[in-house]
């Protein structure tokens, strides 16, 4: 009898909300990514300060919970399929 494998739901659902991280951080700090191009750098507080705010860091949290959620639904799934099929 197969089980859910927490681990790797937990695994993957963590590479998939650092991947998130890193396109939110890089939309948002965009203006001074640009500027730094010519030579220009902002202080990083500026850019840790101007990306990460309170709605990204919800947006962040909802969307990990989504992940962790759908693959433990397509997991269990998955099972199910096994079990119907033997």
């Amino acid at each position: 009898m197969k089980k859910v494998n927490h681990q790797k739901i937990i695994i993957s659902t963590l590479l998939k909300v650092l991947l998130m991280v890193v396109v939110i951080f890089i939309i948002n700090a965009w203006p001074s990514i640009k500027q730094s191009f010519s030579g220009n750098v902002p202080p990083l507080d500026y850019w840790l300060n101007h990306s990460f705010k309170v709605s990204n860091i919800i947006l962040i949290l909802g969307f990990g919970g989504y992940f962790y959620y759908k693959d433990l639904t397509n997991q269990k799934e998955q099972i199910e399929r096994s079990k119907n099929t033997n």
